[in-house]
């Protein structure tokens, strides 16, 4: 339902032809999905406006607060009813990671994403997919993929320190999410592999613009069985290194394996 509610208010700021020139629909749906059923209204609204951006200024909108409320009611009227607990959730909960991750005496990125990896083809493989067997995906998966992984990372770092940012501008580009330990920002660029090796230039020029000396590259890997690529883990670049995590959402039925 997030991705419904973000192409709704997409739809909505363009019909009124209103430039959103730095994601404020993507932020207010997330803020939407994942707070609304579960917040008072007062705590709502004033969380919908300290969001930042340059909308209201940009396109001659002098009341925001009266904008938002209207825009919240609007979405109230076809969604709120359809909001239920299961919106901050990973499919079949994270407690077990969050226990193994909380005996640990130190929490890296790395540790982090192989864990996401693991729950993911053990768990969430589906929600990928309309048909597996016909080889259709659902519609804007990498949406899908990030929704998943901060899902999954705000239940994982439950109780621990921990802050995790979802598209959030970098330049005049977003980063898919960052997840900041002890002060230090880890920047993960998302994309899902349907034919060519993506996402690498992107996350480098993310990299000099934050200053980072090392980016992460999750991979949900889509391709067929017998189609699949070799990537490397490592790749030099001129900002610095760049790991590659692979997530095989598309892996070998277990009925074909001897």
């Amino acid at each position: 339902m997030l991705f419904t509610i973000q192409t709704y208010l997409e739809e909505y700021l363009s019909k009124r032809n209103m430039v959103d020139s730095d994601g404020y629909a993507i932020r207010l749906a997330n803020l939407y999905y994942y707070y609304r059923s579960n917040t008072e209204d007062a705590l709502f609204f004033s969380k919908v406006g300290h969001i930042k951006t340059v909308l209201f200024l940009n396109n001659s909108i002098e009341n925001r607060k009266e904008f938002e409320q209207s825009l919240i009611r609007r979405l109230d009227n076809k969604y709120k009813r359809k909001l239920g607990s299961n919106n901050s959730h990973f499919p079949g909960g994270t407690e077990l990671e969050r226990e193994k991750l909380l005996r640990l005496p130190k929490l890296t990125i790395d540790i982090l994403l192989n864990e996401f990896s693991d729950a993911t083809e053990a768990r969430a493989i589906d929600a990928f997919w309309v048909s597996r067997k016909q080889g259709t995906l659902q519609h804007r998966p990498e949406k899908i993929a990030q929704s998943l992984f901060s899902l999954f990372t705000k239940g994982a770092l439950l109780n621990r320190p921990g802050i995790v940012l979802r598209e959030f501008q970098s330049g005049i580009g977003f980063v898919d999410v960052g997840i900041i330990f002890s002060s230090t920002l880890h920047l993960v660029e998302i994309k899902v592999l349907t034919d060519d090796f993506t996402g690498l230039s992107q996350l480098e020029q993310y990299m000099k613009t934050e200053k980072r000396q090392e980016g992460s590259l999750l991979i949900f890997d889509s391709l067929k069985p017998d189609k699949k690529k070799d990537l490397p883990l490592r790749i030099p670049t001129s900002a610095g290194l760049v790991k590659i995590y692979r997530v095989d959402i598309n892996p070998h039925p277990p009925s074909s394996l001897n």
